[in-house]
């Protein structure tokens, strides 16, 4: 005769739990409370008749019992999420989710799409902006690009895109009393900042200039309104061969300096290993680092 399992609600609640160490971040996960959390890990344990967590003041641990059921409780949950993802797939058109910031959407992505668009015609993509970091927790997210490091805990990240950082402005700041013929010259005019300052205090440290503010200027945290910005002739920025390489080309934008500040931040692939078990998912992740040597 078969055991009798436990109730999916309990082992959903343990396995959250033991992943995170933590009721609490295990009742953001599954949107209930922690006393919810607390009360489902209590009923497992006592079908069980075993304890699962030594729960500390400030700190949860697995006891044994709970080291040796946690894997075995992920890899049933993995199963099902492969089954049910790949019969989603084939009913629902592989339709996915990919969350990625406005900037890298229109100038990197956008020209390319067309080709993902002719080699996975059945698979349907719903692109979300946002400048934020992707929560996969919390939000219904299949695939993000994101700009860091690569060090997010709990996803895959692959390294899509390297970044450079360059000044560039409107060819009317190359004329005048304080052309940018000088690098001193920055000092009368407005810098031009995406997000925060540590751009241009790293390119200023680099180009040898000691005795310019990097905080001064106007922030904006876009970088298509920054880089519009610079065409307007409103200021100096810090542009990035992908996104303002057609600016350069067209004579919207002038380098003036040639120093060039390589930056330990990129543009990575970032998912859950779970997501990856769908065919769609896969198919544009492996479209996606196939383009990284491309030209657009």
């Amino acid at each position: 005769m078969p055991h009798r399992l436990p109730p999916l609600t309990s082992l959903r609640a343990f396995e959250a739990a033991g992943r995170h160490l933590s009721f609490t971040l295990a009742a953001a996960e599954l949107r209930v409370t922690q006393a919810a959390i607390s009360h489902q890990v209590k009923s497992l344990e006592t079908h069980l008749g075993k304890a699962l967590f030594l729960r500390q003041p400030r700190a949860l641990e697995l006891t044994l019992a709970g080291k040796a059921l946690l894997p075995v409780v992920r890899s049933a949950f993995d199963e099902i999420s492969h089954t049910v993802a790949e019969l989603t797939d084939s009913k629902a058109g592989s339709a996915i989710t990919v969350r990625l910031a406005p900037s890298f959407a229109a100038k990197w992505l956008s020209p390319r799409l067309e080709d993902f668009r002719r080699k996975h015609p059945r698979v349907d993509l719903s692109l979300r902006h946002s400048n934020e970091p992707a929560d996969f927790a919390r939000q219904a997210i299949d695939l993000a690009i994101t700009y860091g490091k690569g060090d997010w805990p709990g996803v895959i990240a692959d390294k899509l895109l390297s970044i450079d950082f360059f000044p560039v402005c409107a060819p009317s700041h190359m004329r005048g009393e304080h052309a940018l013929t000088d690098v001193r010259n920055l000092r009368y005019h407005t810098l031009l900042h995406d997000a925060d300052f540590q751009n241009w205090t790293d390119w200023l440290r680099l180009a040898g200039v000691t005795d310019i503010d990097p905080r001064r200027g106007t922030v904006m945290d876009d970088t298509n309104v920054l880089t519009q910005a610079a065409v307007n002739g409103l200021g100096i920025a810090l542009g990035s061969t992908p996104f303002v390489a057609d600016h350069l080309e067209a004579g919207r934008l002038v380098r003036p300096f040639a120093s060039t500040l390589r930056s330990d931040f990129a543009y990575y692939v970032v998912c859950p290993k779970q997501n990856l078990q769908r065919s769609s998912v896969r198919a544009f992740k492996e479209w996606l680092m196939q383009q990284k040597d491309k030209v657009s």
